[in-house]
């Protein structure tokens, strides 16, 4: 066939344009997915949504449906969400990044569990997909599983080294465990890194506190509230240690 752009002789295969990249076909799941990114790439986030699930209309397309539920997720409509991303896997069930989705859906849904379910099913699938340990983390640290949060958040960061952040809450989960030493060696990771944040400084105060090196907690209490005065936190804790009697 000839391209009406470029008008050169193209093979009927081609779903594009070897030469200009003008669009041959416009009923393949390439052409949805270069709309929907062209979309995205705008932030017409709503007119991304739109064309795929136009598109889905006339083909159940697993990469499709796992769009819409990506799409979905990031205007808010969780339910959609799911429903597609639960499509996406009927269709083809050994999608890790589907299952991640999932995963992030139920999170934010509040459905923890589930999402644990999800998460764990990805790793099952690809025990290299680093983003679904530091979920992991979150979920168990919000059910109470503590030691499962530390694992998880630990594992994280042997795959993913420079995510500085995740030492930020694995710092906060020991903390919960009363590991104080532990918790302030992964604060102090941020604080090599140049991190400035009031709330840093709050916990290695806080850690410090705990561990009764006083001068140390009363320096970073200090520290946190110089960047933010209103942190209650820190004045609180700061005004204890200030106030406490001399012996």
């Amino acid at each position: 066939m000839k391209c009406p752009n470029c008008k050169k002789e193209v093979s009927d295969e081609f779903n594009f344009c070897p030469y200009c990249r003008e669009v041959l076909k416009d009923k393949t799941p390439e052409y949805a997915v270069r709309e929907v990114m062209e979309y995205r790439r705008k932030g017409k986030m709503k007119e991304a949504l739109e064309h795929c699930l136009k598109f889905c209309k006339k083909t159940g397309n697993p990469y499709i449906l796992k769009l819409i539920g990506e799409i979905s997720y990031l205007v808010g409509d969780i339910d959609k969400s799911i429903e597609n991303y639960k499509k996406s896997l009927e269709l083809s069930p050994d999608f890790p990044d589907t299952l991640y989705g999932l995963g992030l859906a139920y999170f934010r849904k509040g459905d923890i569990k589930k999402g644990i379910g999800y998460f764990r099913n990805c790793l099952e699938k690809n025990q290299n997909f680093s983003m679904a340990y530091y979920w992991l983390g979150h979920s168990f640290y919000h059910i109470g599983k503590i030691e499962k949060a530390i694992e998880n958040f630990e594992k994280f960061i042997k795959y993913s080294p420079q995510s500085k952040i995740a030492h930020y809450h694995l710092g906060i989960a020991y903390h919960s465990k009363g590991k104080e030493k532990e918790s302030i060696e992964n604060f102090k990771k941020l604080e090599e890194e140049g991190i400035e944040s009031s709330s840093l400084y709050f916990w290695m105060g806080n850690g410090y506190f705990h561990e009764h090196k006083i001068y140390e907690a009363a320096k970073y209490l200090k520290k946190a509230l110089a960047l933010n005065p209103e942190e209650e936190r820190a004045k609180n804790l700061l005004e204890r240690i200030e106030g406490a009697p001399e012996i």
